[in-house]
């Protein structure tokens, strides 16, 4: 079995090398990925936790360390979170929070660009970082951050396809002093120990898809809520297909929270960066909360 200390030290690109304070690196975050897969496979009820380990490629001692550093807790608690019983409780929650109106106050606010012409005003730079879910593309415009993006092994030429494409008329420019690892840094930070307040984010996209983005800002960490609920909110109950559709063209994730919207059934899938990933954000938002 392999240890956490065997990484893949040096294969990324030079402007990721390296680590961040309380974030994985990205050979231990596909340890969680694949830990998560396994699960999904029900390797846990077949073989127990030894098991599900020898599937990893961890020692069972060494796959609990990690899980109790990345997410606060013990590997069947995280687990625990995921189930359909466990999800479809958050759900009925979440729309009781919604009900009473006990929402915290949002960490981002929108800002909105419609014509070309402020696009080519534009500066926007770029760098890739490690995260807690593996490592992200991360775009800003002095302080707003207009794209955040999650990377496998050998995208970075599409992820960065992807960031030229939305903002084609800017000038784009890599982050080479690397500014932008203290932002994903703070972004991910837990609970409570952000030291901004709010994200400024800048998006451009229809009225429809800005009024989903909008409305799912207001879903706290922690929380879920169903496509059916979503399309309720935004005042459109009959187009919860449309609103999946706006859902999935976010183009800041996480930070615009669309792996929060669930099916109603309590299943975690459709996640445009991978329904592991999904799993493992919500897990560890859950855990965390």
């Amino acid at each position: 079995m392999a240890s956490l200390n065997s990484c893949w030290r040096g294969r990324e690109p030079r402007h990721i090398q390296g680590s961040i304070v309380n974030i994985l690196n990205t050979a231990e975050y596909r340890y969680i990925d694949l830990a998560i897969r396994a699960f999904d496979e029900k390797v846990w009820e077949h073989s127990g936790m030894k098991g599900l380990a020898a599937r990893v490629g961890l020692s069972k001692d060494d796959l609990e360390s990690l899980f109790e550093r990345w997410a606060g807790v013990d590997l069947s608690r995280f687990l625990k979170v995921l189930t359909i019983s466990q999800t479809r409780k958050r759900m009925m929650e979440s729309r009781n929070l919604f009900a009473a109106s006990l929402l915290p106050t949002l960490r981002c606010q929108l800002k909105v660009l419609s014509s070309g012409l402020e696009q080519e005003e534009l500066t926007v730079k770029y760098g890739f970082y490690p995260s807690p879910f593996g490592d992200c593309l991360l775009a800003m415009s002095g302080r707003e951050i207009c794209h955040l993006s999650f990377v496998e092994r050998g995208e970075w030429q599409l992820r960065r396809q992807e960031l030229y494409k939305n903002w084609q008329h800017a000038t784009i420019i890599a982050d080479e002093a690397e500014d932008g690892r203290y932002v994903v840094e703070q972004i991910f930070a837990p609970v409570g120990e952000e030291l901004f307040t709010s994200w400024p984010l800048l998006v451009k996209g229809t009225a429809f898809q800005l009024k989903v983005w909008q409305a799912l800002l207001a879903i706290p960490s922690g929380a879920m809520i169903s496509y059916q609920d979503l399309a309720v909110r935004v005042g459109h109950p009959t187009a919860c297909r449309a609103v999946a559709g706006a859902v999935a063209a976010n183009p800041i994730g996480y930070l615009i929270p669309c792996h929060r919207v669930i099916r109603k059934s309590g299943e975690i899938c459709q996640y445009r960066w991978g329904s592991s990933r999904k799993k493992a954000m919500l897990g560890w938002e859950a855990c965390r909360a």
